[in-house]
């Protein structure tokens, strides 16, 4: 039972070309905890059949696959979540200086995503973020990723029974999903009647599977699974550090990175977190059992932030809705020896405002503005957020 420790479980991701094209993900990613699950939000059939019990069977309603990946933010994982939910506009730079990612509003690409349970995989594709937040826990940056995806294989049932030598193809049940074979690509490894089977096709059917010759014994409703892979970890990084990161404001942009440069112009933070919404709208259409598309709706944001009380100035600008902006930076190792460039990450709020301030008192404690603000779009600057993020990577696959 050694194999089902969830320390020996593993998230692997990738890109894909078109939403609705899943494919092998093979960058692996350390994670922390996920929570993405596929929901068949089954419902008693309460049709009247002259029954004196609730219901004799469920039915299907709309299928929803959604939850939670949550990962230590370094600054390589973290491009791969920036480009879930936003949408990459340049990259620049060279292995040397390091690479500069630009991301900006607008929909993020769709990805593959595998997540191990034992010796067994869930993959999820056509995966988008619907909302991101950031954290800082024991000093260690942590980002929160919740995604909405359009399908998933995880298993499946025979619907032709395996008779030993010679098999090289499967047939898989339509109870569920008219098309049970989506998300399988051909090079993934399945599990039948305990042999491994490597894909040869994937049927366009949506219900057949091929593999080159073998001998395997498995009834009908015999369950199929997609095999974890082996996890290969490289250019492993820390994350970003609260000891590391300046929180500038400013009453405009310049204003604000300005502020953000240094440690004598930048707020003296105890507690910071941010989110950004896509609020995505996972909808459907004829043909298709779970969702069709995923849709950006109105995007929107917030940021709470705990700061030692010194006067009351920002009691003013939050009565006055007075605009703010704010710029984060969070500095990582250096790219090069000679200390001239080094990871970064920097989040550009254009305009921000005061929903809270409160600055409550306690005994033995120093007074603190404890605020939230929300996160607005800035109409003389054309924009609402930028978050630009310096690494090692240099961004082909994203």
């Amino acid at each position: 039972m050694s194999n089902y420790l969830a320390d020996k479980s593993y998230l692997a991701v990738k890109p894909q070309v078109a939403a609705t094209t899943p494919i092998v993900p093979t960058i692996f990613i350390p994670l922390l905890s996920e929570s993405i699950r596929l929901n068949p939000n089954f419902s008693a059939n309460r049709a009247m059949k002259g029954l004196s019990w609730k219901s004799d069977e469920l039915l299907k309603g709309k299928r929803n696959i959604e939850g939670d990946l949550e990962i230590w933010a370094d600054p390589d994982s973290l491009a791969h979540i920036l480009n879930m939910m936003f949408v990459k506009t340049s990259t620049s730079g060279d292995a040397a200086s390091g690479y500069t990612h630009i991301f900006d509003e607008g929909e993020g690409k769709s990805y593959t995503i595998d997540i191990s349970r034992g010796i067994y995989a869930q993959r999820i594709w056509g995966a988008r973020g619907n909302n991101l937040k950031f954290s800082f826990e024991d000093n260690k940056m942590k980002a929160t990723i919740g995604i909405k995806a359009l399908g998933q294989f995880y298993t499946a049932g025979l619907a032709v029974a395996l008779t030993g030598a010679g098999m090289t193809t499967a047939v898989l049940k339509t109870d569920y999903d008219l098309r049970p074979t989506d998300g399988l690509v051909a090079g993934d490894v399945v599990i039948i009647g305990g042999v491994e089977l490597t894909l040869l096709t994937v049927n366009a059917n949506g219900t057949t599977i091929t593999f080159a010759s073998t001998a395997v014994t498995a009834g009908v409703g015999d369950p199929v699974y997609l095999k974890a892979q082996t996890p290969s970890f490289t250019n492993l990084q820390e994350p970003f550090y609260m000891g590391n990161s300046l929180v500038g404001m400013g009453a405009d942009s310049a204003a604000a990175d300005t502020a953000a440069a240094t440690r004598a112009t930048a707020q003296p933070c105890y507690e910071f977190g941010l989110e950004l919404d896509n609020n995505l709208l996972d909808a459907q259409a004829s043909g298709y059992t779970g969702p069709a598309v995923l849709l950006n709706q109105i995007k929107s944001g917030s940021v709470d932030l705990t700061r030692l009380f010194t006067d009351p100035t920002q009691f003013q600008k939050w009565i006055e809705n007075t605009k703010q902006a704010m710029t984060i930076i969070s500095t990582g190792r250096y790219i090069k020896t000679d200390l001239s460039t080094s990871e970064k990450l920097t989040v550009k709020l254009n305009k921000t405002k005061l929903i809270t301030n409160d600055e409550p008192l306690e005994v033995g404690q120093y007074i603190m503005d404890k605020q939230k603000f929300e996160v607005l779009y800035d109409a003389t600057d054309g924009d609402a957020m930028t978050i630009t993020i310096v690494n090692r990577s240099a961004g082909t696959v994203y």
